[in-house]
């Protein structure tokens, strides 16, 4: 939650602010993206660049001017980059950053038809797993004008949701001790999780293995932050194959047995 004094009313507050990556697919249109939506929606809009994400809302304090980075994010695929993302396997990296951005509202914003396209099973199974396994919000558009009414549409349901939050006191005590991050400070966090590390490799790689998703592969490096650590916790079972296959699945509730089992055939098994 932005911070919040007692009696204040969000939109009397706060300013939202749609903020659109300076790098988002519109091509030669990108000016006129943000002259729609503005003029469609009576919205703010403003293009930067983002280290996540192609869109997310800020809310700027009218009086101070400060600005704090709302909980919720887009990433935006037109199925033609879906398909390409989902054969090079881009497309799980960019979700596995989205989910350890800090942000909790991940939407997942399909464009256009995946019945059009020769590899339309694989993208309808992709959105699935995004959504049904994932826990991301997939959201779908006919194409660039539906897409454009979807952001509005976001935006107003975003300000919704704030003021109720506001004027009801409807929030609980995890969100009241959770202040949302300014701007520089998510751009900050967000740099730093570009730096590849070990345990980003070891999650990569898990990743390939059946029925691991990215929130599974997440539950284990938090667990076991690389492959060596790993290998170790399946050596203190040695003699005992179904506690080793069941091990992760004993350690984690994120992580199903079938999930478990797989991973242990790649580390440990023959």
């Amino acid at each position: 939650m932005p911070p919040y004094k007692s009696g204040e009313r969000f939109h009397e507050t706060y300013e939202v602010i749609l903020i659109l990556d300076d790098r988002e697919n519109f091509g030669t249109r990108s000016r006129k993206v943000v002259d729609s939506i503005r003029s469609q929606f009576d919205i703010l809009v403003e293009v930067r660049r983002l280290p996540v994400g192609d869109g997310l809302w800020i809310a700027r304090d009218k009086k101070l001017n400060k600005e704090f980075v709302l909980d919720f994010i887009v990433e935006r695929k037109n199925v033609d980059d879906l398909r390409s993302s989902i054969r090079d396997n881009r497309y799980r990296d960019q979700k596995l950053r989205l989910q350890r951005c800090g942000l909790k509202k991940l939407i997942y914003l399909v464009e256009g038809d995946p019945n059009s396209m020769e590899s339309a099973e694989s993208i309808k199974t992709a959105c699935f797993t995004t959504e049904i396994l994932e826990g991301f919000d997939v959201q779908r558009t006919t194409g660039f004008a539906d897409t454009i009414r979807k952001y509005g549409h976001l935006t107003k349901s975003i300000v919704d949701y704030y003021d109720s939050k506001f004027s009801l006191n409807n929030y609980n005590n995890s969100e009241k001790s959770r202040v949302c991050s300014s701007f520089n400070e998510f751009v900050r966090r967000c740099q730093d999780l570009e730096k590849i590390t070990v345990s980003d490799v070891f999650a990569l790689q898990l990743m390939q293995v059946p029925q691991v998703t990215e929130e599974v592969a997440l539950a284990v490096i938090e667990i076991y932050p690389t492959l060596f650590s790993l290998a170790q916790a399946y050596s203190l079972l040695e003699g005992n194959i179904r506690a080793q296959e069941e091990m992760l699945n004993n350690r984690s509730n994120s992580v199903g047995l079938g999930a478990s089992r797989n991973i242990f055939k790649l580390i440990w098994g023959s």
